[in-house]
């Protein structure tokens, strides 16, 4: 068994459980979706005819028709196959095993696509029918149930999640422990894989056989389920609930995806806190007003953005708690098909779920005060914005008025100058510019004029500003006071740190931990 060649695998099972939003928003946008059925169709028949033409026959079994109508209802089956119970297709390949007496074919497909709520959910099984004694499978061939690497649908629009489900027999005494069974696991992964699968997570027992899973629900999109038989019981178990398992898978990537996507609106919450609102809300040394009214802008424009990130994340935690619920209900109808507890399915809602949930509420608890900051640093910087545009307006009515006065003066003084000279009929005594010595009385009037302007300007500035000059002298007088009774305080040493305390504390994010 040590070798890869000898390791044999019983009637091997590749399960593909793939979803896609059908409808409605993802949580990353909000463009409305409204993918056709024949969208979906088209992409699981182009998947199968490229890479397993060469073991099914497509042309001579033709995909069969979606249905022409389809019903009012949550959950329904999209072929048209004509048969009563499920709408599956099922195929099977031209090359035969090699039993003597009735072979039966080497590969079978069979193919279930459903509509469940607002998602497409196929299902996609490339098998080996069972045949004791027949149905052996080698590692060598194990990359023949996945040629390429193609069996996903991982890089289409609106991808939601898929999980593998592979089952098999072993020929091996049933180990006391499933994680004794890694080993075998893995090495059928790196073959029909190629090593791109999630690290293992867990190993359990399920419907009397063991189930080991490889996933990473809080960053993967991909799980992969292999469950190994040892008696006929788990295959016949499991069929009960075989095409009940979608709506299962479905629920548990809703629930992952969501979590996924919360993460990213979290970090972009985290990020304005970080880098818009707490610089922004931070006095600047001088009230400089354009670059308050800069920051106020920019604050302005980050409100709205601010409050989107947060109300996703709060319809994350929602949304979660309403598939948990729909998980919940239907593995309660998988527990009652089977009589047993699936306590591998039933411990992702019990661990993993609640504690997305939890997660999402801790980080809205964290950035509510960044919300809080958000709307008092506006508040703020709009308040200061206010003032110091009163202020200017004020000093713009006190220059008026100074500057008025002094109009006033130079115009009184320009007018009376004439009369302050003696006036003899028949001779003008106005000395012309530039031709005497003595200072004509043009330049005069000039002179008077400017200066009765430029006193009456700073005798009414004096009235009007005396108050603030008379507090700027005191605030001048005081700071120098207490700029020597700090110096008398600072540290005895320059390694004596400086503590400043704040009344404030910075809330601190709770996060919750959880290995997976």
């Amino acid at each position: 068994m040590s070798d890869q060649a000898d390791l044999v695998y019983y009637a091997v099972n590749v399960n593909l459980f793939a979803f896609t939003l059908q409808s409605g928003t993802d949580l990353d946008s909000q463009t409305p979706i409204n993918e056709p059925p024949q969208t979906f169709k088209d992409k699981y028949e182009s998947l199968l005819k490229n890479h397993y033409n060469q073991i099914f026959d497509f042309d001579r079994n033709p995909f069969p028709e979606f249905r022409q109508k389809f019903p009012e209802s949550n959950k329904y089956e999209l072929l048209n196959v004509k048969k009563s119970g499920k709408q599956f297709f099922s195929l099977s390949s031209q090359e035969k095993n090699l039993n003597p007496n009735k072979p039966k074919p080497l590969y079978r497909l069979l193919l279930y696509p459903q509509k469940i709520s607002d998602s497409y959910a196929l299902l996609i099984n490339i098998f080996r029918p069972e045949d004791p004694s027949f149905d052996n499978v080698n590692l060598t061939e194990i990359p023949s149930f996945n040629p390429n690497q193609c069996l996903s649908l991982a890089d289409e629009k609106h991808f939601l999640g898929q999980t593998f489900l592979i089952t098999a027999y072993l020929n091996i005494p049933k180990p006391d422990k499933p994680e004794k069974l890694i080993p075998h696991a893995e090495k059928l992964l790196n073959k029909l894989l190629d090593d791109k699968y999630p690290d293992f997570y867990e190993a359990e027992k399920f419907l009397d056989g063991y189930i080991l899973e490889f996933s990473r629900s809080r960053t993967s999109q991909t799980r992969v389920l292999v469950l190994f038989y040892f008696t006929n019981t788990t295959s016949e178990q499991l069929r009960k609930i075989y095409f009940d398992l979608p709506e299962l898978f479905l629920y548990y990537h809703k629930i992952t995806h969501v979590f996924q996507m919360s993460r990213q609106h979290y970090h972009q919450l985290d990020k304005l806190v970080q880098n818009q609102i707490t610089s922004k809300s931070q006095l600047p040394d001088s009230l400089d007003l354009e670059l308050l009214k800069t920051n106020l802008k920019e604050l302005l424009k980050t409100a709205p953005q601010y409050t989107f990130q947060f109300r996703t994340l709060e319809n994350a935690g929602n949304t979660i708690n309403i598939h948990s619920g729909n998980y919940q209900r239907t593995l309660k109808r998988l527990q009652e098909e089977v009589n047993d507890n699936l306590e591998f399915f039933n411990r992702f809602v019990e661990r993993e779920s609640q504690t997305f949930a939890l997660q999402i509420q801790a980080d809205l608890n964290y950035s509510k005060p960044g919300a809080q900051l958000l709307d008092q640093a506006i508040a703020s910087i709009r308040g200061l914005v206010e003032i110091e545009q009163a202020e200017r307006d004020r000093n713009l009515q006190k220059t008026i008025q100074a500057v008025g006065f002094s109009i006033g003066a130079a115009g009184i003084v320009a007018t009376s100058v004439p009369y302050w000279i003696k006036q003899n009929p028949g001779e003008i005594l106005i000395n012309k510019p530039f031709t005497s010595h003595s200072l004509n009385t043009f330049t005069l009037v000039l002179l008077l004029s400017f200066f009765t302007g430029l006193a009456t300007w700073v005798i009414i500035s004096v009235m009007i500003n005396g108050k603030n000059w008379i507090a700027g002298v005191k605030h001048w007088f005081s700071s120098k006071i207490g700029n020597k009774k700090n110096q008398a305080s600072l540290p005895s040493s320059a390694n004596q740190p400086v503590q400043i305390t704040s009344g404030q504390k910075e809330p601190e994010q709770k996060s919750i931990s959880q290995n997976n």
